[in-house]
């Protein structure tokens, strides 16, 4: 899913969230988690093409050209359900349930909908194992 989606469908998801709870800031971290998980592409862009600030550039690369390789280091199952795991065993604040609930969407919309990916490609230590190779992420290599 591209940022559009993920932000449009985040502000669904945090709207409904303060309706259920009145907790603004459940809401906004829903938002912040839902839509900004996606920073993680930063790291491969700035790796391959070098640090700069030029947004038409940057969401041009990923459909553009194919990385070799992709850390993603926010997309990763591990991580999500380390943190519902901790949210559900510590009693944490209404605002880190937002957080985790906003991870673990963007996670499920991008494992539904991101096209060629092969099925294990969110979890972390998949792509650790295979050296991070993005063809090792997508079927064919192709993004």
């Amino acid at each position: 899913m591209v940022l559009r989606e993920h932000a449009s469908l985040s502000l669904c998801g945090a709207a409904a969230l303060y309706l259920a709870t009145a907790d603004a800031s459940a809401a906004a971290a829903f938002w912040v988690a839902g839509t900004l998980v996606d920073v993680d592409h930063l790291v491969d862009y700035w790796r391959d093409d070098g640090f700069n600030l030029r947004l038409a550039r940057f969401f041009a690369y990923f459909p553009g050209r194919s990385p070799v390789f992709l850390l993603l280091p926010f997309h990763a199952w591990e991580w999500v359900l380390g943190l519902l795991a901790v949210v559900l065993g510590a009693g944490a604040p209404l605002w880190v349930w937002g957080l985790a609930m906003g991870w673990l969407s963007h996670l499920l919309l991008d494992q539904r909908f991101n096209p060629s990916q092969q099925p294990l490609a969110y979890w972390f230590a998949y792509r650790w194992n295979r050296g991070f190779r993005a063809s090792e992420f997508y079927d064919g290599g192709a993004l």
